[in-house]
């Protein structure tokens, strides 16, 4: 008897595990070809073209599939670049060079993680780029250029625990009660948002996909998502980010959704 309870103690151990792995998953967007992986800060999108004949057909099809995906993600990054206007006051004409940056900062960096060949003689080819290459405007103002020197700490990163649901973003703000800021974009050097955004975000994460994006001892503050806003109360955030503050300077910060 104790041995068949020890066996089902193990079954429904198993059982637990993979269901929290199949009820976390990472924070993609998806519109059209173009994905957005906010846990992973990648974009992805492909392009495909047809096979024409001759012995160079194939390779010749890899390529214009490229420069078909390319031509796609220039209008894409271009209207991702758009929804951040908005927020920053970015000028038209600022915006346009913006755009022109993170086109070439995506077409210097793009690669292919797969080719896939169709049936119809179509080829596909996938590509990957680094999303924050496509969200670096120059409306935005940093109180520091170079990240804050790391020195041994207590915490390793720092957890934004939301209380509800909300939509990623590149940018966001946290208020106290009273609607006064305690940290936005402003507050962290640039080198690291242009590395980390302001965080990865992820729903319903597990132990191991935080610790990938804010090491093994996060700090965990609760956040309340409101109009696009975190609210926070003063004093617990005070007294939270006490010492601590180089771990949002860094962008060493996930935001997990319920």
């Amino acid at each position: 008897m104790r041995r068949f309870a020890q066996a089902w103690l193990v079954v429904c151990y198993i059982f637990l595990g993979f269901a929290s792995a199949a009820s976390s998953a990472p924070l993609i967007e998806a519109d059209d070809r173009l994905e957005v992986n906010w846990s992973t800060l990648r974009l992805r999108f492909f392009g495909q073209a047809a096979v024409g004949s001759g012995a160079e057909g194939f390779k010749q099809a890899e390529k214009d599939a490229w420069h078909e995906g390319m031509a796609y993600a220039s209008e894409a990054v271009r209207s991702l670049n758009m929804t951040l206007v908005a927020a920053t006051g970015t000028g038209a004409d600022e915006s346009s060079e913006d755009a022109a940056k993170a086109l070439k900062q995506i077409a210097s960096s793009t690669h292919s993680y797969n080719t896939t060949y169709v049936a119809d003689g179509t080829v596909r080819v996938h590509l990957e780029s680094a999303l924050p290459k496509a969200l670096s405007l120059s409306g935005l103002h940093f109180r520091q250029r170079e990240a804050a020197e790391l020195v041994p700490a207590q915490y390793t990163g720092v957890v934004l625990r939301a209380n509800a649901s909300t939509k990623p973003r590149a940018l966001y703000s946290i208020v106290d009660e009273h609607g006064d800021v305690v940290f936005d974009v402003r507050d962290m050097a640039q080198e690291s948002y242009k590395k980390n955004l302001m965080g990865r975000w992820f729903r319903h994460p597990t132990g191991d996909e935080l610790e990938g994006a804010v090491g093994k001892n996060p700090l965990a503050i609760a956040v309340v998502p409101k109009d696009g806003r975190f609210v926070v109360r003063r004093q617990e955030w005070d007294e939270a980010i006490h010492g601590h503050k180089s771990l949002l300077i860094n962008g060493t910060i996930a935001v997990a959704l319920p």
